[in-house]
């Protein structure tokens, strides 16, 4: 890895392109969410879906360049207005009704963009109720905007469209806001490794899912207004078991599931009371809240372990293995390798006069040579391939499955890489080093073969390639200890 300055003008370029196109697809998925709210009005005004602003908002949040730059807007507000025009709407309810839509996101883009990403993204202790009070900000907005062009537009009466329009908002921005923040991205979701997913699959893993399930169906038969919380229970079970973003993704199901019943008459609600309409819309906008608290409590709790977790099995200054994990996993790759008959080799590596570096230019250019050494020799590395830091500026390398010559060849252009190599660095300057290198090698390691005895021959060789001029690879043969 060659520490050297950055080429600013592609990489703007390059961002620029970047956001332009991810302005332009929020763009068409705000136009595509406000055709699917306008096409799927229920019956009168009980159960309206609106998840278009509540979309945008959430895109903004999870890219914050496009609302710092003209274009997330302006492509939102062109999905705002051309689906209002394709639906027919008239000159005047497009842009009141666009800019209300538009008023809303930018009311909630400001509470938001106040607050820690790791509480924004849900992945804060404190998370949910931010998410409520941003979205009743964002509805507030919107509806302070929008509520008088009902009476004018449609008719009615100006403070039970603010009421109306207020409670919709809220309920759509809690069902679909968390869905949006939690999503994976496409990065995350190829690094996914299905096959390893499915082996470890159990039917017992869709337990919550089932309870969820279960309480909706009885939620319809029995009816009446209690039957708003049947699912609750389920659903903490669900935070506790599954994905942040699974368990958002559940709390939108049920939301749009009692909004659909109600309007169906399955939960005990009088339609064209517009107190009973509140009341169910708040109460959906609740019921995710408790669910989506224990979620983010348990992303908090499960981001913390995993790096307590990489901490201690890992180096802290070049991020590769630590000295006893690294003979864990050895020790492990030499029992399968000796159970299939399989070859390995093992190597040590020790930097060339890295004391004079430290005391030229100080540990902190030595601590950056390290990182930039270990990066560069991680590139040069096969997948299957374990690298660990032994101590100090001394390193270890398990190669499974390859023969003596390919070991060889690999150990040479290791050592090629490092010698070719200048690190530059903006304080110190050009930095240069060679590494030397010592190798044994076993056709089928025996099953009592220690990962020990083999990186003591190992390093009986780079002690050898040290006492002969250093910057070279000695191979020595490996002879079985007596166990």
């Amino acid at each position: 890895m060659e520490f050297q300055s950055v080429h600013s003008k592609p990489e703007h370029t390059h961002t620029a392109l970047s956001v332009s196109y991810a302005a332009a697809a929020l763009g068409i998925m705000v136009f595509a969410a406000c055709i699917w709210g306008t096409l799927s009005r229920p019956v009168a005004f009980l159960a309206s879906f609106w998840p278009a602003n509540a979309l945008m908002l959430g895109l903004l949040l999870r890219r914050p360049e496009l609302a710092q730059t003209y274009l997330g807007w302006m492509w939102g507000a062109i999905g705002f207005v051309t689906s209002s025009i394709l639906m027919g709407d008239s000159a005047a309810a497009v842009v009141w009704l666009s800019f209300s839509n538009l008023a809303g996101v930018y009311a909630g883009w400001q509470f938001f963009k106040r607050l820690d990403r790791n509480t924004v993204l849900l992945r804060g202790t404190l998370s949910a109720l931010c998410l409520l009070c941003g979205c009743i900000v964002a509805a507030a907005g919107e509806a302070l905007v929008g509520f008088r062009a009902t009476p004018i537009l449609f008719g009615g009466i100006a403070k039970d469209a603010f009421l109306m329009w207020f409670t919709s908002a809220l309920m759509c921005g809690m069902l679909v806001l968390p869905v949006v923040l939690t999503a994976p991205s496409f990065a995350q979701i190829r690094r996914i490794q299905w096959n390893t997913c499915i082996e470890r699959f159990n039917v017992l893993h869709l337990a919550p899912l089932i309870a969820v399930v279960a309480c909706e169906v009885a939620a319809a038969m029995l009816g009446g207004p209690g039957s708003l919380v049947f699912s609750v229970p389920a659903l903490i079970w669900c935070a506790l078991r599954y994905s942040l973003f699974s368990t958002a993704l559940l709390c939108f199901a049920v939301g749009l599931t009692k909004s659909y019943t109600a309007s169906l008459g399955l939960i005990t609600f009088t339609p064209d009371h517009m107190v009973d309409a509140i009341s169910l819309r708040l109460g959906i906008t609740l019921l995710s809240l408790g669910p989506l608290a224990v979620a983010s409590s348990q992303a908090v709790r499960n981001e913390l372990l995993n790096k307590l977790h990489y901490a201690a099995r890992h180096d802290g200054l070049t991020g590769v293995l630590g000295r006893n994990t690294f003979l864990e996993q050895c020790a492990s790759w030499l029992h399968r390798l000796a159970n299939e008959r399989r070859p390995a080799a093992v190597l040590m590596i020790d930097l060339d006069n890295f004391k004079k570096v430290n005391d030229t230019y100080g540990h902190a250019a030595g601590d950056e040579l390290l990182r930039g050494f270990t990066q560069l020799i991680q590139k040069q590395l096969r997948h299957s391939d374990v690298l660990g830091r032994m101590g100090g500026e001394e390193f270890a390398i398990l190669m499974p499955n390859v023969s003596h010559s390919e070991a060889l060849v690999q150990a040479e252009r290791l050592c090629e890489a490092t010698r070719n190599q200048t690190f530059t660095y903006a304080e110190y300057g050009e930095l240069r080093i060679t590494v030397s290198i010592g190798m044994v090698h076993q056709d089928a390691p025996p099953k009592n073969t220690l990962i020990e005895h083999l990186l003591r021959e190992a390093d009986h060789a780079l002690y050898e390639a040290k006492g002969t001029g250093r910057n070279r690879v000695v191979v020595r043969p490996y002879s079985p200890y007596a166990s």
